[in-house]
């Protein structure tokens, strides 16, 4: 099956006529030409290269003939003569020589070269060279087309990929907040009992004024286990714990946020006389492990001991 008929629906490619016969030939023996003088001329520099000149003498004659009967070929009655030029140099010229007419030799075989493309291009041009070159078109155009859908397909591809990617993250930190603001809502229903148990504000509990004092200006997420920061907020955690008489799986919970920070506690009800009812605070870090920014996520403990209002 003829590739090139893809292509072309409709049409088929043209058979040589009868008129074309003479220039099927004349091509062909143009090609067989060209061939042969190019394998020709490779030889003789192989030849020269191995420093054998009697051979390479010999080959030159063979080449020069070749190029002449090439040029009668192509109608090219202004070339110079390539075996008169040969028969100037004598019958075993020496290795400068015969390399001086190789590269002769070679620049007349790119000119005729170029002579057949354009008898090729012109008076030799055949109905199934249209046929090939109006087909040949139309694969450049679909390939062109392909690599374009192609690259459009992989660029539209990186960028859904890129908002799945966005979008799962979001889901899943909104997952995280979510986690976070229930446990900060158990700490605070935790501290509420322990202070209400005990009858003792959250300080006396937890034997600190400010257990999240020291945590602040550094990602708490990657502090170890023995900095102060998880020190104070475990030992504040089992006090709590005690105090409300929560079960080791809530305390187990509450042990860090869902970002590995430690959960922070600022004991503030009854510390001031001049502010008694300032509450206490239960807070996370958020998702950059920073205190103090606008992730974090923050809940009063409810009062135990503020006088009423009146």
């Amino acid at each position: 099956m003829d590739f090139l008929s893809y292509f072309m629906p409709g049409e088929r490619r043209p058979a040589p006529g009868a008129a074309d016969a003479a220039t099927v030939a004349a091509r062909e023996r143009t090609a067989d030409l060209l061939a042969l003088s190019s394998a020709r001329l490779d030889g003789l520099y192989a030849l020269l290269g191995a420093d054998d000149l009697r051979d390479a003498a010999l080959l030159a004659g063979l080449l020069a003939e070749d190029l002449d009967a090439l040029a009668e070929e192509l109608g090219l009655a202004g070339e110079p003569s390539v075996r008169e030029d040969r028969a100037g140099l004598g019958l075993l010229p020496d290795g400068d020589a015969l390399s001086a007419f190789a590269r002769r030799g070679e620049s007349c075989l790119a000119r005729l070269n170029q002579a057949f493309a354009a008898k090729k291009a012109g008076p030799w041009e055949l109905s199934a060279d249209r046929y090939e070159s109006r087909a040949l078109w139309r694969v450049r155009t679909a390939l062109v087309c392909c690599v374009a859908l192609l690259a459009t397909s992989m660029l539209l591809g990186d960028t859904l990929a890129k908002k799945r990617r966005e979008f799962a993250a979001m889901v899943a930190l909104l997952h995280e907040r979510t986690e976070a603001g229930q446990a900060l809502s158990t700490l605070a229903a935790l501290a509420h009992e322990a202070k209400t148990a005990t009858g003792t504000p959250l300080f006396d509990i937890t034997g600190e004024n400010c257990t999240s004092c020291g945590c602040a200006g550094r990602d708490l997420r990657t502090v170890p286990e023995g900095d102060v920061c998880r020190r104070k907020w475990d030992s504040a955690r089992e006090r709590l714990g005690r105090a409300a008489g929560a079960s080791p799986k809530t305390l187990a919970r509450l042990a860090r946020d869902p970002w590995g920070s430690p959960y922070l506690l600022n004991e503030n009800e009854a510390e001031s006389p001049d502010f008694p009812c300032l509450p206490d605070v239960v807070a996370s870090a958020g998702q950059n492990g920073l205190l103090g920014d606008a992730d974090d996520l923050v809940k009063d403990v409810p009062n135990a001991f503020c006088p009423d209002k009146r």
